[in-house]
Order: C-alpha cells, then structure tokens, then sequence
C-alpha cells in the first residue's frame, strides 16, 4: 500500500467522485463497488480466522470499498443516503433498548 501525508478536503474528494464518475460512467463505478465489497467480504473472512495480515488487508479493503461507496452516495445524493441511515440507526438503537444493553449517548 502507498503510503501519503497529504490530507484531502471534502471539496476535493467530491471533486474526485465527480470526475471518476464522468470518466468511467456509472455502470463500471457500480461494478468496481460490486468488486470492492466481495474483496472486503473476503478480507473480513481472514481477519475472522486469524490469518497473518489480515489487520492490514481488512483496513485496505475497507479503504478501497468505502471510496467506491462514496462515490454512488455522491451519485445517488448523499442527503438521501443518510435518511436511510438515520432511520436504521434508530430501529439499531429501539433494539439495543429493547434488550436493555446499555447504550450512551
């Protein structure tokens, strides 16, 4: 994994999205999302059974696949996205209440 200092700001990373998204299209950014999750689904099966590594390669993973989700919230509207998941954090929370875990705000 190449390794930066720089730190990107939120304009940026939009002005990223933007551009991938003009440049490969919508259909090859929603199969690149479809490769990133598999890859991360397999990196959290080898961290799940210890394999050496697995720290590093579930965080590239993670990495790889939460740029490319990024990518469809921008596309879909990101303002969207986070009603869906306000809405399921809510129904998480009602249940963690319900089997009285204890939860702190």
């Amino acid at each position: 994994m190449e390794e930066t200092n720089k730190f990107w700001s939120e304009s940026e990373l939009l002005e990223l999205y933007i551009n991938c998204m003009k440049f490969w299209g919508l259909e090859k950014q929603l199969r690149m999302t479809q490769e990133e999750c598999a890859e991360l689904i397999i990196a959290v099966s080898h961290f799940i059974r210890g394999r050496e590594n697995s720290m590093e390669d579930l965080i590239e993973e993670l990495a790889d696949a939460q740029l490319m989700i990024n990518q469809i919230t921008h596309y879909v509207g990101k303002d969207k996205v986070n009603e869906v998941i306000y809405m399921k954090a809510d129904r998480v929370k009602e249940e963690l209440e319900k089997t009285r875990c204890e939860y702190n705000e």
